[in-house]
């Protein structure tokens, strides 16, 4: 088995793995049931997950790997855009609702 691909989170590895079932590619993955894939330090040898293929399909996974990585969603540019009755009910609620957002409690001074 050859090394070709550590992913970096269980979603890219999940990804990887329904396409490796889909292509009928033989692959192993070391330190699988090791448990989530942040836990402590990262040591390879120790708990780095790492996807492993037979030397014949070691060209066709590395192609397969390479296309899904560039495949990458462009991110959308959501622009958030308040209508002035929208901006005036949020400085509203901001006035009169202020003293209920946890964190935002003014402390009171004691008098000396």
């Amino acid at each position: 088995m050859i090394k070709i691909y550590s992913p970096t989170d269980e979603l890219e590895l999940a990804m990887i793995r329904g396409i490796f079932d889909t292509e009928g590619i033989h692959y192993f993955v070391h330190n699988d049931h090791f448990g989530s894939m942040r836990v402590g330090p990262q040591i390879d040898l120790l708990n780095k997950k790492t996807i492993m293929v037979s030397p014949e399909d070691a060209e066709r996974a590395k192609t397969i790997i390479t296309d899904l990585l560039n495949r990458a969603l462009p991110e959308e540019t959501i622009e958030k855009k308040y209508t002035t009755s929208q901006k005036l009910r949020m400085i509203f609620e901001d006035i009169v609702f202020g003293w209920f957002i946890p964190g935002r409690r003014r402390r009171r001074v004691p008098p000396e």
